[in-house]
C-alpha cells in the first residue's frame, strides 16, 4: 500500500499545482497565458487520470485486504479467483520485484506518454479544454490504461464536470471552445447540451 499512497499524494500535489498555474494564467494576455495553459492543462488531465486510477487501485487493495481478513480466505486461492484484469493490475511491476525496467520497454513508455501529451494539446486546441478533456481521457484510458468502457466514461466525464463547474462556474473563467468551433462560428460543441441543462438547473 506505500507505493499506491505515494502514487496518490503525488498525483494529488500536480493537480493542485496545476490547477494553481492555469488558474493565476486567466487573467494573462492571450499570447502570455497561452503556453502555461496549452501545456498545463492537457498535463493536468493526465494528473487527474493518474490520481482518479491510483485511488481506484487504493480501494480495490483495501477491499481485498478487508475480504482476506474476514472470511479468512487464503491469498493463493483469493488470487486463483480473481479476474485476469485483476491480477495483472497487482502483478509487481519490474521497479517493485527489484529488477530494472527493459531498456526497450522503457523507450516504449516514454514515447507512449509522450505521444499522449501530444494528443491532448492538440485535443484541447482543435475541440476545447471541456469537450478535449473528455474524448482525450477516454481515449487514453480505454485504449492506453485498458480500462473497461464504463470507467472510461465515468472518468472522462469526471474530467469534464470539473473543467466546467472550477472554472466555467464557480470561477467565471470561460475556457476556449477550440479552433473548429471558434472558425466555424459556433459555441463549444458541449454548450448546445450543457447550456439549456444548466438554465433549467440553475433557473436562468
Amino acid at each position: 500500500m506505500s507505493r499506491t499512497r505515494n502514487d496518490i499524494l503525488i498525483s494529488a500535489f500536480l493537480v493542485l499545482l496545476l490547477v494553481w498555474v492555469v488558474w493565476e494564467a486567466r487573467s494573462w494576455p492571450f499570447r502570455t497565458r497561452l503556453f502555461p495553459w496549452a501545456i498545463g492543462f492537457p498535463v493536468l488531465a493526465l494528473a487527474m487520470i493518474q490520481f482518479g486510477l491510483a485511488c481506484w487501485k487504493a480501494i480495490r487493495e483495501r477491499c481485498y485486504v478487508d475480504a482476506v481478513h474476514t472470511h479468512g480466505e487464503p491469498v493463493e486461492q483469493a488470487d486463483a479467483g480473481r479476474s485476469g484484469h485483476q491480477a495483472r493490475l497487482e502483478v509487481p511491476t519490474g521497479e517493485e520485484a527489484g529488477v530494472g525496467l527493459d531498456p526497450k520497454l522503457e523507450r516504449q513508455r516514454t514515447i507512449s506518454i509522450s505521444a499522449w501529451t501530444l494528443a491532448f494539446a492538440l485535443g484541447f486546441w482543435l475541440f476545447g479544454f471541456k469537450v478535449g478533456s473528455l474524448l482525450l481521457s477516454l481515449g487514453f484510458l480505454r485504449l492506453q490504461a485498458h480500462e473497461s468502457w464504463k470507467m472510461s466514461v465515468f472518468y472522462g466525464l469526471g474530467i469534464y464536470l470539473f473543467f466546467l463547474v472550477a472554472f466555467e462556474l464557480a470561477l467565471g473563467a470561460p475556457l476556449p471552445p477550440g479552433v473548429i468551433a471558434t472558425s466555424l462560428g459556433l459555441q463549444s460543441f458541449d454548450w448546445y447540451l450543457v447550456n439549456p441543462i444548466l438554465n433549467i438547473i440553475l433557473g436562468r
